[in-house]
């Protein structure tokens, strides 16, 4: 599998960390070209980022997405994407995605950073965007 750059993802990863929820991030943060969405492509490149990877877990996601669209009012279940990480673990352990695309997954769907529809549709924001950005750059 080829190499990330290491350091430009920690960097990322750190910044998700210190937030205390999702919605804080803001979208100027993570959508513009060179943004955090934008640096995660960079950093981890397109050829170890496997597109059919990245899309199925953006389909996962817009699922939940949809989910949460539709009950706006509920408090958002996280039941779904606590299923998603095992199957993340299980791309890492097949080298069909990075380890660091993971651990960047982990933050930023911690249960912890996901307390309300506002939090998951940010978060939901921000992969959107790195699957835009990674498109962009293949």
């Amino acid at each position: 599998m080829p190499r990330t750059d290491r350091a430009n993802i920690q960097s990322v990863i750190a910044e998700i960390g210190n937030l205390q929820r999702m919605s804080e991030l803001d979208i100027k943060k993570f959508a513009q070209e060179d943004g955090l969405a934008d640096r995660v492509v960079q950093a981890i490149g397109t050829a170890s980022l496997k597109p059919t990877q990245l899309r199925k877990v953006f389909h996962t996601l817009k699922g939940i997405q949809q989910k949460v669209k539709q009950q706006p009012d509920d408090p958002f279940d996280s039941t779904d994407l606590l299923k998603l990480m095992p199957t993340l673990a299980y791309a890492v352990g097949r080298e069909l995605i990075p380890k660091e695309f993971y651990q960047l997954l982990r933050e930023v769907f911690a249960p912890s950073r996901l307390q309300t529809n506002a939090d998951f549709l940010r978060a939901f924001d921000f992969v959107e965007a790195i699957l835009a950005y990674h498109k962009y750059r293949s």
